[in-house]
């Protein structure tokens, strides 16, 4: 006996005719069918599918015949949809090796691809003041004719402009198109809300049309609401990461109503599948007409990060491309070296959708390292050197430095305070640092006070700490005030100074002051509104009310642009984040440098202390990092910014040889 196979596209179900008693006799039969939702009526059996699993659904449909030796045939109006399908995937695979030339600069002989990109340019240079350079143009290029991408490129490589030109090529597309844009709904931290509308205006010399979803408590919801349903919405929406899940059914429906380009900018951040932010952005990607990501770190902590990245991008054949499961990318990552097979599959299956500019690719004009040894004031050797001797003996019988090992990062801590400004000492460590080392993964009211510290006990000694300042200005301080007066004003410079520590940060700022020198501050308890009046005031080259900036690396590494002015960073500390490190440094050198621009990086190194440890170590770090970064998809998590105990046991061995 046969059956018929059948399809009703209007209900989304199939239909199974034929003898259907000899299926409801057959129990394990009709059990496996039970996953499939299967229903019986009086002549045939209905199956229902979803469009992006249609296929899924027949094939096992088909296998269960098979499996149980049922003939069937597959009627004319199935045999029209495989063909439609087969020929669908026909084209995939020649979209995706179409866009794999694009990606890798190998179209030159393909005229359909050498004449889209020729009309490419020219509708870029007829809609864009800005010019891309050739490989933001190859970048944008392939953005806009895979339309679902991912761009990797390192920070400092434009890739906001790289978006604006892919976006004002599908924007000039025939309204018919559908690959048609003309809005855009950008998720990204807060930071990247101005430099976004600020690109804008540079690349097409007007004012951007455009409503921030956060950010801005002053805005009601029900403000935000009717931005979202209004008939005709502002071109450029922004919102913060974490503010997509309350909104996630509202954005469904503008993305229906809307042709919009959705862009996930440091999309590092919804790598988790399971992550709020993750399923609430991926889920409204559905809607969109084009999908793009971008971030210079796509896999931070292993090849699982990428999974999400691609859901967002393709979320109905993410799986096909991957050819890997969540799981397997996992084990890749803790199994699999850069170089094995499965490593060099993975990246083979992901490479038609992704571009990545690496920092070498760049161009950029020459950086000159200046490492500046300091020589602490009296009072502040004498605190360091006391509390160095009472922590040393306990690195001793305790010399890990993870994050489990809580009371020893906070003794780190308190010794690059000591190096730093004695004064910091005085503070529970909660308000000494921006973004909390040590919050996350403890009980922060068993540290964050100074009742913890060894030397708290030697009153005398503690006394010294409070009243440090009225004793002696620190060194560093001194050496800060040195360099601008010396070496930076005279050259009409200016320069942004980096503290890990806030306390700093003011103590800083009211220095300066008292000796006629006018700073702002980009820390976390500056308002998101007061930054960006700083930042762009800071870039505006005939500004003169200040030329120095005060930041905190927690609060600034990302999604801003200090170079068309500044040249020039000091580092009064550092700690051991090797990551926040380098994103920092690129605040100041990207692209858009004159080619004989020099920029200058300062360190400070107080000597005979742990500064001198994190600055080897970190240098050793910055190193393997650079070579992980010239890896088409840098696995980060091979550096671990976590792991101190590299720095406690140098420590050991730099006190050993001092004392």
């Amino acid at each position: 006996m046969s059956f018929t196979i059948n399809i009703n596209t209007e209900f989304n179900t199939f239909l199974i005719t034929g003898e259907i008693s000899l299926i409801t006799k057959n129990k394990r039969l009709l059990l496996t069918l039970k996953r499939l939702n299967y229903s019986i009526q009086d002549n045939y059996i209905s199956i229902p599918f979803e469009e992006k699993t249609q296929i899924k659904t027949l094939d096992e449909i088909r296998s269960l015949f098979t499996k149980f030796n049922l003939e069937y045939s597959l009627s004319e109006k199935i045999k029209t949809e495989l063909e439609s399908y087969n020929k669908e995937e026909e084209n995939f695979e020649l979209f995706s090796e179409n866009a794999r030339k694009i990606r890798n600069n190998e179209f030159n002989q393909n005229e359909a691809l050498v004449k889209q990109f020729d009309e490419f340019q020219n509708v870029l240079k007829s809609n864009m003041q800005r010019s891309l350079y050739p490989l933001q143009l190859l970048s944008a290029f392939h953005m806009a004719f895979a339309q679902n991408s991912c761009n990797f490129a390192v920070p400092g490589a434009g890739k906001t402009s790289i978006v604006y030109g892919a976006y004002t090529y599908l924007k000039n597309l025939p309204k018919e198109n559908p690959k048609h844009v003309d809005k855009l709904l950008v998720i990204g931290p807060l930071s990247s809300f101005a430099p976004w509308e600020n690109e804008y205006k540079e690349c097409f010399g007007l004012e951007p049309s455009s409503f921030r979803m956060s950010g801005d408590s002053t805005i009601s919801i029900e403000k935000k609401l009717e931005h979202l349903y209004s008939p005709n919405p502002p071109e450029l929406t922004l919102i913060f990461h974490g503010g997509v899940d309350r909104f996630q059914t509202d954005f469904i429906d503008f993305l229906k109503r809307n042709k919009t380009m959705v862009i996930v900018d440091e999309a590092h951040r919804i790598k988790n599948p399971e992550g709020v932010w993750g399923k609430s952005v991926t889920e409204i990607s559905k809607e969109a007409i084009s999908r793009v990501i971008l971030t210079g770190t796509p896999v931070p902590n292993g090849y699982q990060d990428i999974f999400n990245l691609y859901k967002f991008i393709y979320p109905f054949k993410f799986k096909e491309i991957l050819k890997f499961h969540y799981h397997n990318l996992e084990d890749m990552t803790v199994n699999s070296s850069i170089d094995s097979t499965r490593v060099q599959e993975l990246k083979k299956n992901i490479s038609p959708y992704f571009i990545r500019i690496k920092k070498e690719d760049l161009n950029l004009p020459p950086v000159e390292d200046i490492y500046i040894q300091i020589e602490m004031e009296p009072y502040q050797r004498e605190i360091y050197d006391f509390i160095e001797s009472k922590y040393i003996e306990h690195f001793k019988e305790n010399n890990s430095g993870t994050v489990k090992d809580i009371l020893n990062r906070a003794k780190l801590i308190r010794l690059r305070q000591a190096a730093t400004n004695p004064s910091l000492l005085s503070k529970p460590l909660r308000e000494s640092l921006e973004n909390n080392e040590l919050t996350g993964e403890f009980d922060p009211n068993s540290i964050f006070t100074t009742d913890t510290d060894e030397y708290i006990n030697d009153s005398e000694f503690f006394n010294k700490i409070i009243n440090y300042l009225s004793f002696e200005v620190p060194k560093k301080f001194e050496t800060v005030l040195d360099i601008l007066q010396k070496t930076i004003f005279p050259e009409n410079g200016k320069v942004i100074i980096w503290t890990i520590f806030i306390q700093n940060a003011f103590e800083l700022k009211k220095f300066l002051k008292t000796n006629g020198i006018e700073s702002k501050l980009l820390i976390g308890q500056i308002p998101q509104e007061e930054r960006e009046e700083t930042i762009s005031a800071f870039n505006t080259p005939d500004n003169n009310e200040f030329n120095v900036i005060i930041a905190n690396p927690f609060s600034v590494a990302e999604s801003i642009s200090l170079h068309k002015g500044c040249h020039n960073a000091i580092y009064f500390e550092r700690d051991y984040n090797c990551s926040n490190f380098l994103q920092s440094k690129d605040r100041i050198h990207r692209v858009g440098l004159n080619k004989n621009q020099v920029t200058k990086y300062y360190y400070f190194v107080s000597s005979n202390s742990i500064d001198e440890v994190i600055n080897h170590r970190l240098h050793l770090k910055v190193k393997r990092m650079e070579e992980i970064i010239n890896d088409e998809i840098p696995l980060f998590n091979r550096i671990d910014d976590n792991d101190e105990t590299d720095i406690i046991k140098e420590l050991i061995s730099n006190y050993a040889q001092r004392t």
